[in-house]
């Protein structure tokens, strides 16, 4: 039950913070879990099995870290991936299977941006929960996590049709 309270309450303040400009009470509540939770069953355990899967990943963040203009852009990605992961991996995931979780991210992510690109999250959140299953730790998908948006920015910088496309408000 308190599982769904607190996705219910996440996804209304996405839509307050996209309404109003409040873009920190959304993070405030998917860090949130860490206020009553014990830090092992969040997923921050298995700290070297985690690396080891989602070390990998970094490599795609290499286009845009040599590229960067702004790497407070870049730190911000490593905390949004934290934030992310540690609410839908490591405090939904203990309720809900993969699936599951991975619809409610790319819902939670259309609520606030409306576009095609929100709705497309839900296969790299896929990745996401498989890499949290099969290493046990919450550091592989988010290596991962902030991996993938870096390159998926960069991406978007080197197409830029694509962005038009995926960017494309559905409302």
């Amino acid at each position: 039950m308190i599982h769904a309270v607190f996705y219910t309450l996440f996804l209304l303040s996405l839509y307050i913070a996209r309404e109003k400009n409040l873009g920190i009470i959304p993070q405030l509540i998917l860090l949130s879990p860490l206020l009553f939770k014990r830090d092992e069953e969040l997923g921050l355990k298995n700290l070297k099995k985690g690396i080891l899967w989602g070390a990998p990943f970094l490599i795609l963040s290499i286009p845009y870290l040599a590229n960067a203009r702004c790497y407070g852009f870049v730190l911000n990605q490593l905390g949004v991936a934290f934030a992310e992961e540690l609410f839908f991996r490591g405090f939904l995931m203990e309720r809900f299977n993969n699936l599951t979780v991975s619809l409610l991210f790319a819902l939670s992510h259309f609520v606030y941006w409306s576009n095609l690109n929100a709705l497309l999250t839900f296969f790299p959140s896929l990745l996401f929960g498989w890499l949290y299953q099969r290493s046990g730790s919450l550091i592989a998908p988010v290596l991962a996590h902030f991996s993938l948006n870096l390159f998926y920015f960069y991406l978007l910088d080197m197409f830029p049709e694509i962005r038009e496309l995926l960017l494309r408000s559905f409302f």
